[in-house]
């Protein structure tokens, strides 16, 4: 009666000894990851690209707004300028901002990206704001308003210049810095020859 229980030891001892070789053994084997951290690294990838789109995508949605507002701020100084070269200056930013825009457009339909087609509300605000201006007035304030806008454009568009990681993007503003700086110091001349008047 004691060989069955002597074997039967034997069989449990050599089971568990086949067990530990087993665990020993899946332990040499490189780890293989967890699929819930796998999960979470690619979505952080996909999360981070996302980011980055929407934020190349505020870039060019923001330079459309821009692009929109001066150009029809320089059909209305056409429309309402006293002086000769506030008309003049109002036609030219009238086309420098269509080309502009023109150009973003086509830039933002390669990347997929949606920018305004028309005058936003509060472009249409300023217009408005301007077109109240009695005619006295115009010149300095049209001049005053897209002094302060190029300024600020300038500053944003360095920046976001730097911030995007898009090559496309990037060359665009940074051609865009260039065309600015240029309109900023014929506005700030006129403004200058307005005020001695």
């Amino acid at each position: 009666m004691k060989k069955p229980a002597i074997f039967g030891k034997a069989i449990l001892s050599l089971a568990v000894l086949a067990l530990s070789f087993g665990m020993t053994s899946c332990k040499n084997e490189p780890k293989t990851e967890d699929p819930k951290e796998v999960a979470e690294e690619e979505n952080e990838t996909k999360f981070d690209d996302t980011k980055k789109a929407e934020e190349d995508a505020e870039i060019l949605v923001d330079a459309a707004e821009f692009d929109l507002q001066q150009r029809e701020l320089g059909k209305l100084a056409q429309a309402k300028g006293v002086s000769t070269a506030v008309k003049d200056l109002g036609k030219m930013m009238e086309k420098h901002h269509n080309d502009s825009f023109n150009e973003l457009a086509t830039l933002a339909k390669g990347k997929q990206i949606s920018i305004p087609s028309a005058i936003t509300e509060d472009g249409q605000k300023e217009y408005d704001r301007l077109n109240k201006v009695d005619a006295k007035n115009f010149d300095k304030e049209y001049l005053d308003r897209i002094y302060k806008d190029h300024h600020e454009a300038i500053e944003d568009f360095t920046q976001d210049g730097q911030k995007t990681q898009d090559v496309e993007i990037k060359a665009y503003l940074e051609g865009k810095v260039v065309a600015l700086k240029g309109h900023h110091d014929a506005i700030q001349q006129l403004q200058t020859t307005t005020a001695k008047k």
